[in-house]
């Protein structure tokens, strides 16, 4: 028969409810160390681990059991630290405080995926390029609040992560649902719109120093007299459309890249060839 301080001695001292400061330590370890151990084999595995081990440690009831539970949470991870990965591992947590700590590795498995794809759409594409735009815009102006701007930015998205904890958290294993229906896809699909006016509308501020020098010489008689009048190409095409070439530079990238299919690397030499052309034929 078996010694009942025995087994009452193998109980791990951390077994018992999930407290709230449980997932508060939790949600600080994510959302501050989750790339901390990022690596080719298991990328974010290792720093999700460590992340939920306040969780495994409440849950587990024996040493044996606690290491089996970190080794499942050691498999393969990954997906944007900022947008997704904070809601699934709120998900995960109230799994494993359920016990069912195997539908939460299924979640991750599910999930990681397509809010990689909405996170760094949203993050990495739109928001942070446009952020980017106007704060490079004020520091070419000399302004301080430039590099002010993208400080509060990352501020900002580190204080995001929190409420998206919780709310993967209250949602659990209804995440699914709540991703399959959509929701997501047509919060994408409004940051991309604004994305593309706000970062369309810096266009001319950030780009308004691509001119051309290109004057024309004509001889008119004025008061019967010949004189030759410079006439700046400059001022015309303003007349015309302002900002005109840094609009057609901006169409001819998009053009590169839509209809021609070539990356923003080639997009990148493309632009750099005619800058350097054009400076030397005196064209821009």
């Amino acid at each position: 028969m078996a010694n009942p301080q025995v087994e009452q001695s193998q109980v791990l001292p951390e077994y018992g409810p999930v407290t709230k400061a449980d997932l508060r330590k939790a949600a600080w370890r994510h959302n501050l160390t989750l790339q901390w151990s990022w690596n080719y084999e298991r990328m974010q595995a290792l720093g999700y681990m460590w992340s939920i081990l306040p969780i495994l440690q409440r849950i587990s009831k024996t040493k044996e059991e606690l290491i089996a539970n970190m080794q499942r949470h050691m498999v393969f991870y990954n997906t944007n630290p900022a947008v997704g990965s904070p809601i699934i591992f709120g998900a995960t947590c109230a799994l494993e405080e359920k016990g069912q700590g195997e539908v939460g590795d299924s979640l991750k498995i599910a999930l990681m995926g397509p809010f990689a794809g909405i996170g760094d759409t949203i993050q990495a594409i739109l928001l942070r390029p446009m952020v980017a735009v106007l704060a490079a815009s004020l520091a070419m102006d000399g302004s301080m609040a430039g590099p002010l701007i993208m400080f509060i930015f990352g501020l900002c998205w580190f204080a995001l992560k929190f409420p998206q904890f919780y709310w993967g958290y209250n949602q659990g294993v209804n995440l699914v649902t709540t991703v399959a229906g959509g929701a997501l896809e047509k919060i994408t699909e409004g940051a991309t719109i604004m994305g593309l006016v706000v970062v369309g509308g810096f266009i001319p501020s950030i780009m308004a120093s691509v001119t051309t020098p290109i004057k024309f010489v004509k001889q008119v008689t004025v008061d019967g007299q010949l004189t030759e009048k410079v006439v700046e190409l400059q001022p015309a095409l303003d007349s015309i459309l302002p900002y005109m070439i840094p609009l057609l530079i901006v169409g001819f990238a998009y053009w590169l890249v839509k209809k021609r299919h070539q990356s923003p690397i080639k997009v990148l030499l493309w632009l750099t060839i005619l800058a350097f052309v054009c400076s030397y034929l005196g064209i821009l």
